[in-house]
């Protein structure tokens, strides 16, 4: 991409399917992640939402594309867990949506400090 964000997507290949039909459908579904929009792909939405949520506490913001039904669930799960909510402002410009949060400042009290 011209602005730096590496954008993912993976097919398995079924019993006696032919290397060019996998390759077409693979190219197919990658096309369809850039036409999204964002930084992240759909897969990997929810790992970036759970980053910003862990984030030390300061104002976290990121662009994604269109919300997969799983990442609204997971949004729906970090509110119960962490309490935290997200302000969610879609951009009609770019079709993507514009995520920012709180970080809640997680730190591993189990690591060991030197």
């Amino acid at each position: 991409s011209t602005t730096g964000a590496l954008v993912t997507a993976e097919l398995c290949a079924e019993p006696g399917d032919a290397p060019e039909d996998v390759g077409a459908r693979a190219a197919r579904l990658l096309l369809a992640e850039i036409a999204r929009g964002g930084c992240f792909d759909s897969a990997h939405q929810w790992m970036a939402l759970l980053l910003m949520t862990l984030a030390p506490e300061h104002v976290v913001r990121t662009r994604i594309g269109k919300l997969t039904p799983f990442t609204i669930q997971y949004l729906r799960d970090l509110r119960d867990f962490f309490n935290t909510t997200f302000k969610i402002s879609p951009d009609a410009e770019s079709n993507t949506v514009l995520m920012a949060c709180l970080g809640t400042g997680f730190s591993n009290v189990g690591k060991k400090t030197i």
